[in-house]
């Protein structure tokens, strides 16, 4: 266990250094559906290169006020990215994961989480916008849950 906690933080320490990476906070707004704010917070690794990777994790803000924690969701989405001088044009997929009833699971082997948006670079200081929503694999459903969300975060 140990070899592989330390091979992967070689990996991580070895892609962090190669590619850029940008750290952010974001609040999401669910427009329809069940209609939730979340907080959260994110890394992505590659922010300026064609294909970019994001670790994620949103927490309601009943979490933060009570202190309890009652639901997570962590989000690792694969990005599509178009980089235009201080601009980013993105896509992404991420598969649902859920912490509910102190246990984490997949939400649906069918479901995933989607989102596009446009980030501004101004120096290290990254301003971003977009939009979400949950598809199956298909692409011809949406379950008529979208949202938006915006991000404040710093690029390294």
């Amino acid at each position: 266990m140990k070899e592989k906690l330390l091979i992967l933080l070689f990996v991580l320490s070895f892609t962090i250094f190669t590619f850029s990476f940008q750290l952010s906070g974001s609040y999401l707004l669910e427009l329809s559906g069940y209609e939730r704010t979340f907080y959260g917070t994110n890394v992505i690794l590659g922010d300026k290169d064609i294909i970019g990777l994001e670790f994620g994790v949103f927490l309601p803000p009943d979490t933060i006020e009570t202190g309890e924690l009652t639901y997570l969701q962590p989000t690792t989405f694969l990005l599509a990215q178009l980089p235009l001088n201080n601009f980013k044009f993105f896509t992404g997929i991420s598969p649902i994961f859920q912490y509910y009833k102190s246990e984490f699971s997949l939400y649906s082997y069918t479901m995933y989480l989607t989102k596009a948006g446009l980030s501004l670079y101004l120096g290290p200081i990254v301003l971003t916008g977009g939009i979400n929503t949950i598809i199956d694999l298909s692409f011809q459903q949406t379950f008529g849950i979208y949202g938006v969300y915006g991000e404040l975060g710093l690029r390294f």
